[in-house]
């Protein structure tokens, strides 16, 4: 058995092996343009929760926080109403929480199912008269997978019988609304995510298996890919009759489907392989993309503490609207607070009112980032670029500051402009990944975003190419099968 030998069955068998998962993804891909995986967004998040009542506030932080436990040492605080009464939710640092009843200070170790049904009816997403349904308490299902929700189960599921059909999922530990579904979601993420990402439960659950499961399906997805190159190459005949009557030349020996197998092969090839490059790359393999450094200390020297001193804060001056939640935080070392209105608006308050000076704060506490780097530029992005840029259903806060740093990593920091709350961190390996990954496998390149239809046409176009060689590829291998 020589070498070409090999080379052809390898490709024959693991093509057979593979050709029906390349269909499956192709054509899920199509459907996850339009219907993401169910996420609770930034506005519904802002929906949920009731408008906040000021006169039922009878405690201060600092005492909530005494009401709170033996836990000292806190990083997050905020305020806001669990149905009809307000409560502040403080975060340790060493991850523990507490809830505690802003009205009495008593603390909520448990929602409850009777609480969650109160959550569920003040929810401003909920609409109609009907009448919310309690379906019991989960730590996990198909659409509450994300180990983002992991510090919030278990979940209480309730159904708002809305023409929706949605489904909210809210926090057993402090009563946030976590998630929401809707039918057409849950209905549409079948033949699209769940596919597209080999989510099933019974195997996205098992976190590690999964993941090693998509790498090693994109890596022998590869080699199918580049036995079949070769092959294809060799196979091709563009200077040669081939044995063609009357001088006719043929470009490929094969007829009927196999040629449109060879021939389309060759024409998708570059797409095909950055599609499933791409996909191997969502997965991280070894860590090619993890920074070398957390942002947690450099986000504190930016803020100025590391922890909250609670005794600093203090209730913000009434807003210009109805107010959703209050969050405390710091800035170069001094505490103010960030207010979301019901337009989701945010407003700053470091205690004299929303401030004219914020950008002069940003700009001076920037350099507490990484404070044995040189911040090589501080500029203000007021629209999207290629690095920032609200990604489908991901929407990003605009105008926001970005600093650069010549440190190892070569780091850059986004910053809210209107609050002066740091976004996200991009080092040099993360902007690389927005290439390879984001760039590659979804086409987020800018001039594309901004032309669409034109990013719609040209990512369904290329799918349907991809779909249209994954059924030669089914044809092919379900008659050598039979066969």
């Amino acid at each position: 058995m020589n070498w070409k030998r090999m080379l052809f069955l390898a490709h024959r068998w693991i093509g057979i092996g593979m050709c029906l998962i390349f269909a499956l993804w192709f054509a899920s891909g199509i459907v996850m343009m339009y219907v993401d995986y169910p996420e609770l967004t930034y506005a519904e998040s802002v929906a949920a929760h009731p408008e906040l009542q000021r006169n039922q506030i009878e405690l201060t932080p600092f005492e909530a926080a005494r009401r709170a436990g033996e836990i000292t040492a806190w990083h997050s605080l905020s305020l806001a109403m669990l149905a009809d009464r307000p409560v502040y939710r403080l975060g340790a640092v060493d991850g523990r929480s507490a809830t505690v009843f802003a009205d009495t200070g008593e603390r909520m170790d448990r929602l409850g199912e009777r609480g969650a049904m109160a959550v569920a009816a003040a929810s401003g997403l909920r609409s109609g008269a009907a009448e919310p349904e309690y379906e019991g308490l989960i730590e996990i299902d198909q659409w509450t997978i994300t180990a983002s929700l992991n510090p919030s189960r278990p979940l209480h599921k309730v159904a708002l019988n809305d023409a929706a059909s949605t489904v909210l999922y809210i926090s057993d530990r402090d009563g946030r609304v976590v998630r929401d579904t809707t039918g057409r979601e849950r209905f549409w993420n079948w033949p699209g995510s769940t596919i597209h990402w080999i989510y099933p439960l019974a195997i996205r659950q098992f976190s590690g298996f999964w993941a090693q499961l998509v790498i090693w399906l994109s890596v022998i997805g590869l080699v199918s890919l580049v036995t079949g190159a070769v092959i294809g190459l060799l196979q091709l005949r563009l200077f040669a009759h081939n044995g063609a009557r009357n001088g006719e030349r043929k470009a490929s020996p094969y007829a009927g489907v196999m040629k449109w197998h060879h021939i389309g092969g060759l024409c998708c090839l570059a797409f095909i392989a950055t599609f499933l490059f791409s996909g191997l790359m969502s997965m991280n393999p070894l860590g090619v993309f993890t920074p070398a450094t957390s942002p947690l200390p450099q986000i504190a020297g930016y803020q100025g503490q590391f922890s909250l001193r609670l005794s600093d804060f203090s209730l913000p001056a009434p807003a210009g609207g109805p107010v959703k939640q209050v969050d405390w935080l710091y800035l170069g070392g001094q505490p103010y607070s960030v207010s979301t209105l019901a337009s989701g608006e945010r407003l700053p308050d470091f205690g004299l009112g929303r401030q004219t000076d914020l950008a002069a704060r940003i700009s001076g506490a920037v350099p507490g980032l990484l404070p044995d780097a040189t911040l090589t530029s501080l500029e203000l992005l007021e629209g999207d670029d290629e690095y920032y840029y609200s990604r489908h259903f991901m929407h990003q806060p605009l105008p926001v500051f970005r600093a650069r740093f010549d440190d190892a990593e070569a780091t850059w920091y986004h910053i809210d402009a209107l609050t002066g709350e740091v976004v996200n961190r991009l080092t040099r390996r993360g902007r690389l990944e927005r290439w390879l990954f984001n760039g590659l496998h979804s086409l987020d390149f800018q001039f594309l975003r901004e032309s669409r239809p034109l990013w719609d046409l040209t990512v369904i176009l290329l799918s349907l190419a991809g779909l249209g060689f994954s059924i030669t590829s089914i044809v092919i291998g379900w008659r050598r099968l039979v066969r």
